[in-house]
């Protein structure tokens, strides 16, 4: 057939491969059903990822929204136990006992007795210096046993600043105690360390603002140390015969030594931090 188109001076046509193609409704191989089902689990575990970020992101982004001080989402309420005696003065426990609820950055000390008639009036604490506008919320205790005495575990707020039962309000005259976490739960006071002498510290309260200056900063240890030094760190949440307000939160949030010292910094009323300029201290360690 080829010399016959070559004789007639015309190229032989090309013969056209038949190809075999599946007929429809046919059986999958085995490998077509392995590569289909690998698809298919490929796809669905790209959908689970992404839907598993994206909520992450969705969550962080709530948790900013609801810690910050302007909004109008509800504030987590404060679990305070009830006490079965007379209201008394307001006694403030010790930062810390030493014991196991220190690795977890907890302020720990003997049970305090509050004036149930007192109300935390702080609603927001803006600081401008480390870019903190959160809402304030009133946070109490929980009595646990240890080593055969009932102590007082501080609770600390979530997403939000506590303000401690039983501490001044703005205008009160004493010591307004408001604490922080320093990681995890919307670690609003994260950059309390950074904090210096001289920022300005913002707090509402019953629909006015009160103007503070930040006076000291002290690095506390809080682990280790003498029963005497114990005590003398109670006094930085102890009521005060003046105006002061006490930010604490743990030290350092990472690392070998953990939450074993505490940051507080301390800032008076403007007013009187301007008549005391000449007197602002740095850093002290204790």
């Amino acid at each position: 057939m080829k010399r016959f188109w070559e004789m007639n001076g015309r190229p032989a046509p090309i013969a056209k491969k038949r190809t075999l193609r599946p007929r429809a409704g046919a059986p999958l191989t085995s490998r077509a059903k392995l590569l289909w089902t690998l698809g298919n689990l490929c796809m669905l575990i790209g959908v689970v990822l992404l839907l598993y970020v994206g909520g992450i992101y969705s969550q962080a982004a709530f948790d900013r929204y609801a810690a910050r001080g302007d909004t109008d989402l509800p504030a987590p309420a404060a679990v305070v136990p009830a006490l079965d005696q007379e209201p008394a003065p307001f006694i403030a426990p010790i930062l810390n006992s030493g014991s196991a609820d220190a690795a977890e950055g907890q302020l720990v000390g003997s049970v305090p007795v509050a004036n149930q008639a007192h109300t935390a009036s702080i609603t927001r604490v803006v600081i401008p210096s480390i870019a903190v506008d959160s809402k304030v919320v009133e946070v109490g205790w929980d009595v646990q046993q240890q080593n055969g005495q009932d102590v007082a575990v501080w609770q600390v707020a979530e997403y939000a600043v506590g303000q401690h039962r039983g501490s001044a309000n703005p205008g009160e005259g004493s010591n307004i105690v408001l604490a922080g976490h320093v990681g995890g739960y919307g670690k609003v006071f994260k950059d309390l360390y950074y904090v210096k002498p001289g920022d300005q510290i913002t707090l509402y309260s019953a629909g006015q603002e009160y103007l503070y200056t930040v006076q000291e900063r002290l690095l506390v240890t809080e682990e280790g140390v003498s029963a005497e030094q114990h005590a003398a760190n109670a006094q930085l949440i102890a009521p005060t015969d003046h105006e002061v307000v006490t930010l604490v939160t743990c030290w350092p949030p990472k690392g070998p030594d953990k939450f074993t010292q505490r940051v507080v910094v301390q800032a008076i009323p403007f007013n009187a931090a301007s008549a005391q300029a000449a007197g602002i201290s740095s850093w002290s360690i204790r």
